[in-house]
Parts: C-alpha cells; sequence; structure tokens
C-alpha cells in the first residue's frame, strides 16, 4: 500500500526523523530505510533501539507524536492510482490488497483516498505470525481469490515485499520510486507508472 497507492514511504521516514530529533536522538531518512515495507512490531523494536527504551513507552511516545503530526493522505495519492483501479474493475479484475500496514492504517488510507470499494480482499500483516518477507499473507491471499499463481500480478515497492511475494511464487512488478531507491532485482520487471500495469494484465488475459 505505502508506495504503491500512497507516496507515503518519504512523507513517513521524515517523520520518524523528526520524532527521533525531538526525543533527542539525531538519525536521518538514510538510517531509517531499512522501515520500508516493515510490519509495526520491526518499526517499534528500531526506534525504541534508537531511544534505549521499552517498546511500550516508544509505541506511546510515538504515537502520541503521529497524533499532532496526522498525514493526509489524500494528497500524496500516486499519480494513476484511480485510473489503473478503475481499469481493473472495468474489466472485471478481481483485485486484492496485502498490506503490512494495521487495518485501521489501511481503511483510513483507502478511504481518505476513496478508493476502499475497488478492492475485493484487504488483508493486513497485523493478521499474520509471520510478517513480509515471509509469503504467509501472499500464500492467503492466493487462497482467497481462489485464483491460479501464475494468472496474479503482484505490484511491489519495498525490498520485503517483493520477497514475500516471489516466495510465493508469484509474478512481481516493482514500481520504482524516484526518491527511495530499492533493490528491485527479485522482481520479474520493473515499471514507473502503475497505468503499466495494463499491458501485463493484457497479457494475461490472451
Amino acid at each position: 500500500m505505502d508506495g504503491v497507492l500512497i507516496n507515503s514511504e518519504i512523507v513517513y521516514l521524515e517523520l520518524f526523523v523528526q520524532f527521533l530529533h525531538e526525543q533527542g536522538v539525531h538519525k536521518t531518512v538514510e538510517d531509517m530505510l531499512e522501515l520500508v515495507g516493515s510490519s509495526r512490531e520491526k518499526e517499534d523494536v528500531l526506534i525504541s533501539s534508537f531511544l534505549n527504551l521499552s517498546i511500550e513507552e516508544t509505541r506511546k511516545r510515538k504515537d502520541a507524536f503521529f497524533v499532532q503530526h496526522p498525514v493526509d493522505y489524500s494528497k500524496i495519492k500516486k499519480p494513476g492510482v484511480d485510473e489503473i483501479l478503475a481499469y481493473l474493475s472495468e474489466h472485471q479484475i478481481v483485485i486484492g490488497l496485502a498490506s503490512s500496514s494495521p487495518m485501521d492504517n489501511i481503511l483510513e488510507v483507502l478511504d481518505a483516498c476513496k478508493i476502499r470499494s475497488y478492492f475485493t480482499y484487504i488483508l493486513s500483516g497485523e493478521d499474520f505470525t509471520q510478517t513480509k518477507p515471509h509469503p504467509e499473507i501472499y500464500e492467503t491471499m492466493i487462497q482467497k481469490m481462489n485464483a491460479n499463481r501464475e494468472d496474479i500480478v503482484v505490484v511491489e515497492d519495498s525490498v520485503y515485499g517483493i520477497q514475500a511475494a516471489k516466495q510465493a511464487g508469484l509474478f512481481v512488478l516493482a514500481l520504482e520510486d524516484q526518491v527511495i531507491k530499492h533493490d528491485n532485482r527479485k522482481a520479474d520487471h520493473v515499471i514507473q507508472d502503475l497505468l503499466e500495469i495494463k499491458e501485463y494484465v493484457e497479457e494475461l488475459s490472451v
């Protein structure tokens, strides 16, 4: 979701840097890159290590900070999101969302961007024992969709997400980020724009 539907990753990383700075810890965006595509649990572990605080206290301070610094998701929607979702829906392509984010955050983003209705299946990493790069969330999505692996196209933007999808035996398109550069070598193809998804979907329909 983050980095595919909304351009939130750099926004979050900069906010984490600001949060740490207010706590007396000076880090850079580069220091925070391993958070991209990770779960909230991994996020809390890393931040707590920087602060030398318990995870509980870290989460309390972090949550309070983000309440004071809300993100307007509608303003950071990725270009082409509405167009590609409408295209897929018009062509009766089932759309699923498998995100490491908590479900309340996922639904908040989808509602803010007015795109929730496009998704038939929505899975949150918080509902799984193993999170990305473990393939469990994608294995579950395959079962819910009742689809053949070869008929599924995954769009990911993070190393963790690409690894999870590939371990599940799926075809993966890596959406290139012009600000945060990821190692996309394990993806099947790299795309620069969401609308490029059309050509891959059309190939499956042939």
